[in-house]
């Protein structure tokens, strides 16, 4: 018998994608999963679409509508909660800025399979094209921050071999139901950005688990479709949880260099690279993710 997978998404602002969204998920060769939508209070029709088209899809669909935005973290934790609370044998953490191929989901079942893996992730490409938007990922030991593998090559086949990464963004991300019994779920003081990256590390690197990239597994990212590339928005949380996800998981000495390392990155670098108002909030964010851990550190 096939397990069961729960199909978590977050939505907010997502009007214009979900209609692709549902129908790639309608025409998978692997059916037994449920989706989950979770309505951070989105403020476009994201909400009353997904009804509409969970009504006109054969696949069963739980809404969820939340009473404020929560955040992605704490959105996908509602979503996870529920779909153990259902019996899912699995949690596949999905973005809705993505359309599927007729076998992404059981090509990616699969491969995690095959691997013995506990988690697994798909090739992504760029939205429209053969370019390559992930395919798995990892760390930079120079600056601390994550790296997509094979980011905007042209796929020509080069990742073709499934291998075990260090690192990959949830955008679609098949996770065993035993993973988070061990590691727990989203820290939500995140919001958004690097939530991920914390649930990976802890999940590889404090409890031993393994991420694998399923390179028969295909799917197509159109990012940034919620926050906005390059938006006052986006750089606040990417520095500020980049302040926090150092102090938080890395050994003292190493967190120090990485934080030094970005601060003058951000002071030097930036400066010249973006507008003097986002510069501004780069700096700041990193006063506020100090601020951040220092509030929700162990006693």
């Amino acid at each position: 018998m096939s397990r069961k997978i729960g199909i978590v998404t977050v939505l907010y602002n997502s009007e214009s994608v979900l209609e692709e969204f549902f129908e790639t998920l309608n025409k998978q060769t692997y059916e037994n999963f449920i989706l989950y939508v979770v309505d951070n209070l989105s403020p476009d029709g994201s909400l009353e679409l997904s009804k509409k088209l969970a009504s006109s899809h054969q696949f069963k669909t739980v809404i969820i509508e939340n009473d404020a935005n929560y955040g992605v973290a704490k959105g996908n934790n509602i979503g996870i909660e529920r779909a153990l609370e259902d019996g899912c044998d699995l949690v596949l953490l999905s973005n809705n800025d993505i359309a599927l191929e007729e076998d992404s989901i059981g090509e990616l079942l699969t491969g995690l399979n095959k691997s013995n893996a506990d988690m697994a992730v798909p090739k992504i490409y760029i939205y429209g094209t053969r370019k390559i938007w992930a395919a798995g990922g990892g760390f930079i030991k120079k600056s601390g921050l994550t790296l997509h593998l094979g980011q905007e090559q042209e796929d020509k086949g080069q990742f073709n071999i499934d291998q075990k990464v260090d690192y990959a963004p949830t955008c679609f991300m098949l996770i065993k139901k035993e993973v988070f019994t061990e590691v727990g779920l989203m820290d939500e003081n995140y919001f958004v950005y690097y939530d991920d990256t914390d649930f990976v590390y802890r999940a590889l690197k404090e409890y031993g688990k393994t991420l694998w990239y399923i390179s028969n597994s295909k799917i197509y990212h159109n990012e940034s479709t919620s926050t906005g590339k390059m938006s006052d928005f986006s750089i606040k949380f990417l520095w500020r949880n980049l302040v926090y996800f150092a102090l938080k998981n890395y050994k003292p000495l190493y967190a120090g260099y990485v934080l030094i390392y970005n601060f003058l990155y951000i002071f030097i670098i930036l400066f010249f690279r973006y507008p003097t108002k986002q510069w501004r909030i780069a700096l700041n964010a990193y006063k506020e993710g100090l601020k951040l851990y220092i509030n929700n550190k162990p006693i």
